[in-house]
């Protein structure tokens, strides 16, 4: 069976509950206490705009308005803020992407993947959250470890955006995991140039990426008109 047998028609992914794909780490936005969320927040902000150096306990309670001894209460210590921090990076846009996604028609689901390729690797401030803490993450063995199963799920996300029935289990299958880290590849690629020069244009990489994958990888959706 070929990779675009296991791709096939779209189908809406099966709901949590069915056993299909299944959110790896609880959302740390919605599901906070509104104290232990701004603390959330405040974190991400001194990142994005400060650097990684910046983060400090005082600096979180200052930015936040909160009380420092909160963090220790809802995280534990600074390394456990850190942890959710990257746990909530890209989150709600994938979160997003699986609502908007689960019920296109086979005919709409190119134009739409451009779509949420565009969205995902245009979220500037939360990737240069991600790039920031990179370095920390590689040189600690507990984050690189956590991160590499974020990476899974994102992976099971970019296969739900291709229709593809219970995408968690699906990534032990090599060529759909191959698919999947390939557009997690190409998404973290373009990032990384929307980061250097915000006024890159994503729409053109993001259409020629769907395209190559209408055609090479889609067969079955031959017939379907590719976003233009």
């Amino acid at each position: 069976m070929g990779i675009e047998d296991k791709v096939g028609q779209a189908r809406p992914a099966t709901s949590p509950s069915q056993g299909g794909s299944t959110v790896a780490f609880a959302d740390p936005l919605p599901a906070l206490p509104e104290t232990a969320r701004n603390l959330l927040l405040a974190a991400k902000r001194i990142i994005a705009t400060n650097g990684f150096d910046a983060l400090t306990l005082n600096s979180v309670a200052a930015a936040s308005g909160e009380n420092k001894a909160m963090i220790a209460y809802y995280f534990g210590n600074k390394a456990g803020l850190v942890a959710a921090v990257l746990d909530s990076v890209i989150h709600d846009e994938y979160v997003s992407s699986r609502s908007r996604l689960r019920d296109v028609d086979p005919e709409r689901r190119p134009r739409q993947l451009i779509e949420e390729m565009r969205r995902i690797a245009g979220a500037t401030d939360e990737f240069r959250v991600f790039f920031e803490l990179l370095p920390r993450v590689l040189r600690d063995d507990t984050l690189r470890r956590r991160v590499a199963l974020l990476y899974r799920w994102y992976w099971s996300m970019k296969l739900e955006w291709l229709g593809v029935a219970s995408p968690a289990s699906a990534l032990d299958d090599p060529e759909l995991l191959g698919l999947a880290q390939l557009l997690s590849a190409v998404i973290d690629g373009l990032a990384v140039q929307a980061a250097v020069d915000p006024s890159v244009d994503l729409t053109g990489p993001c259409r020629a990426f769907a395209r190559m994958l209408d055609a090479a990888i889609l067969p079955s959706q031959a017939g379907a008109p590719t976003a233009s």
